[in-house]
């Protein structure tokens, strides 16, 4: 089962999917393997939203050489002071209470 410190990393890792400010992004099927989390994981899926500025990623640990699919986390990054696209959102989203993008 994943840990706290493992949460707290797969979300400061999920940042690495954006590829604008990444140039080796996480991909499907990579692993992360960082000496902090209490196994390694392999990345399921990722998601680097161009039009909303939103990164996310879908990992699950590896338990005897598999991924356990029974407990897959959901990471995501939170908003980017330096990304205007991921402020021009939460601005419009969440303080202007609109369901749609104006982009």
């Amino acid at each position: 089962m994943p840990t706290d410190r493992d949460y707290k990393i797969l979300s400061d890792e999920s940042y690495e999917v954006d590829s604008n400010k990444n140039d080796q992004p996480w991909e499907k099927g990579d692993i992360l393997s960082n000496s902090k989390l209490s196994t390694d994981y392999k990345v399921l899926q990722v998601k680097d939203n161009k039009e909303n500025g939103m990164q996310a990623m879908a990992v699950a640990p590896i338990k005897n050489g598999k991924p356990d699919t029974s407990q897959v986390v959901i990471a995501f990054a939170g908003t980017n002071a330096d990304d205007g696209l991921a402020i021009l959102t939460d601005t419009q989203t969440v303080g202007l209470n609109k369901d749609t993008l104006d982009i």
